[in-house]
């Protein structure tokens, strides 16, 4: 169900403007690095719609779920809406999530997912802006620790601007009808 309101937000991003209310008082322009050690910017992607989702790679539920999800709604999507979207996976587990290991990790799911990364100071600074948080937890295991994190998805509009989330525990009765969708992507 989660994935059909993705859906519908991603369409509806796509179209009119005045279609979902803006949320300005989040968000906004940050500057990682991806998983190939490129510099990333958000605001030089404006023009494409972004899926945002903060995480790490050691996360044993919440985030290959997420992944996982959104590859279903990918697939979904014709080759020139999948070409108006860029899937962003920005990584609150500095210590750990290195270059290498975003690549080896992103390149299981058959999804175009941009990975970032940035020192934890700026992942606070960028979690806080966008109403998230994380939180390193100690673990009595050879893993040592895990993350709590918020698990939301963030649509971001072609200028920047956050036009809706989706929760990992989203309720079914805030899905839409496939039907619906539909309708909406032919207005297009």
């Amino acid at each position: 169900m989660r994935r059909i309101l993705i859906c519908f937000l991603l369409i509806s991003a796509s179209c009119a403007d005045e279609e979902l209310e803006i949320y300005d008082t989040i968000g906004g322009d940050f500057v990682l690095h991806d998983q190939f050690g490129d510099k990333y910017q958000l605001s030089e992607h404006n023009g494409k719609i972004r899926l945002l989702f903060f995480g790490f790679t050691h996360c044993p539920d919440i985030c290959p779920t997420t992944l996982a999800e959104v590859q279903e709604v990918w697939q979904q999507l014709s080759a020139e809406q999948q070409q108006q979207i860029e899937i962003l996976f920005a990584s609150v587990d500095p210590e750990r999530d290195r270059s290498d290991l975003l690549r080896d990790y992103l390149g299981s799911f058959d999804l175009p997912v941009i990975g970032l990364r940035g020192s934890d100071a700026e992942m606070l600074e960028i979690t806080a802006k966008y109403a998230s948080f994380y939180e390193k937890v100690s673990l009595d295991s050879a893993l040592m620790y895990t993350i709590d994190h918020s698990s939301q998805t963030f649509v971001i509009d072609r200028q920047g601007k956050i036009r809706g989330w989706v929760t990992y525990d989203q309720p079914p009765s805030a899905s839409v009808s496939y039907t619906h969708l539909r309708a909406h992507e032919t207005r297009h």
